[in-house]
């Protein structure tokens, strides 16, 4: 879970960059942010890989009972500040107060600062919507953002309890680079 979380603030630097590096071409602006998101998933599917194969030495040798679902509830615990977050800033909004609000504006201000990989698609979704209010309009965007997270964790930590690859899906056949 740390280390997922660990990563997301890594793609959070590297997708804020290339949002603010971006952010005069809308259409350089997405697909630099999907890239961002890309990438992010990628590194996700890697981690979640990785600690379902160490779990399927435990499971072949007796040592730990298979659990299916341990890669979603991994990833769902990683993403919990982000549903936190997203949450907090809904509330915020309902309510609708004064101290609601400046609640929803500094969550909304911390949910962009560690999901910045989203923040050109974010930046395009609000401007196609012709959003004034971003908070109040767009805040259970950051409800959807976790949820590519949270199945690319739990469907790689499957995969790799299984021992599959990815690339066995898309037909791609790796050489084995073991030395002789």
């Amino acid at each position: 879970m740390v280390k997922m979380f660990v990563d997301q603030i890594a793609m959070t630097v590297f997708g804020t960059i290339v949002t603010i590096a971006t952010s005069g071409n809308d259409d350089l602006l997405l697909v630099a942010s999907l890239f961002s998101i890309v990438f992010y998933l990628v590194v996700l599917y890697t981690v979640g890989w990785d600690i379902g194969a160490r779990d399927k030495i435990k499971i072949d040798g007796g040592r730990m009972r298979e659990m299916p679902a341990k890669g979603f509830l991994i990833a769902l615990g990683a993403n919990s500040i982000n549903i936190l977050l997203a949450l907090l800033i809904g509330l915020g909004i309902l309510i609708n107060t004064e101290w609601a609000g400046n609640i929803s504006m500094v969550c909304n201000a911390i949910a962009r600062l560690i999901q910045g990989m989203y923040l050109g698609v974010i930046k395009l979704a609000e401007d196609a919507l012709f959003v004034d209010a971003v908070i109040q309009d767009v805040w259970w965007w950051f409800l959807i953002t976790p949820i590519p997270a949270i199945v690319t964790g739990g469907l790689s930590y499957y995969m790799g309890s299984k021992n599959k690859r990815i690339s066995e899906i898309f037909g791609i056949k790796l050489k084995n680079n073991t030395r002789k």
